[in-house]
């Protein structure tokens, strides 16, 4: 025959489960402030902003333009939604680098370009160069990138894959990839006349 418990044990067994569920949310470390509250006091933002950066000749050297702009003083960064970048180039048509968000630190001195990144070029000939790949580090004074990320590189009939690239845009373009390259080329043979016998 069971034995009837009294009242005062669930009683007490109730108080036990609820001061341990408050001791454990007591004690437990609160969430640490998300990224936003820690970035600072927003300084400025602007919407479709446009920025020119001009060499000392007065020869526009870059254009920047971003639909968001949000500077933050305390940590003097730029956040940057849909930004496109325009390097100029001397005698040659300019490179236009797409992301879906980008943020600048210092000043500018390196500019993280986060997401998707589509960077391309018109050659001389009219065929488009394109490099696509995602989250890219971009050094302004060295006209440099780089990414760990996997990177593509399409030219007219040329493709070139692999994983982790740098980037060089200046005099020249020269692009290294670091591991796992993989290349395909379309040859197209030259017209030739064929001779009836």
């Amino acid at each position: 025959m069971l034995q009837q418990r009294p009242i005062s044990n669930y009683v007490a067994l109730l108080a036990l489960a609820a001061g341990t569920w408050w001791l454990a949310d007591y004690l437990t470390p609160k969430e640490a402030p998300t990224e936003k509250l820690s970035r600072g006091k927003v300084d400025y933002y602007s919407t479709h902003i446009s920025r020119t950066v001009m060499t000392p000749e007065g020869i526009p050297k870059s254009l920047l333009y971003a639909v968001t702009m949000t500077h933050y003083k305390g940590s003097d960064r730029t956040e940057m939604e849909k930004p496109v970048m325009t390097l100029y180039k001397a005698n040659a048509s300019p490179w236009i680098i797409h992301s879906d968000t980008a943020t600048s630190l210092s000043g500018g001195s390196a500019v993280y370009l986060n997401g998707d990144v589509l960077i391309t070029r018109e050659t001389n000939q009219g065929d488009i160069v394109k490099i696509i790949t995602r989250d890219v580090k971009y050094d302004p004074e060295k006209n440099y990138a780089e990414t760990a990320e996997y990177a593509t590189i399409l030219g007219p009939g040329d493709k070139l894959s692999g994983t982790g690239m740098q980037v060089y845009f200046e005099p020249d373009l020269r692009a290294n990839l670091l591991a796992d390259v993989r290349r395909t080329h379309e040859m197209h043979p030259k017209d030739s006349k064929v001779r009836k016998r």
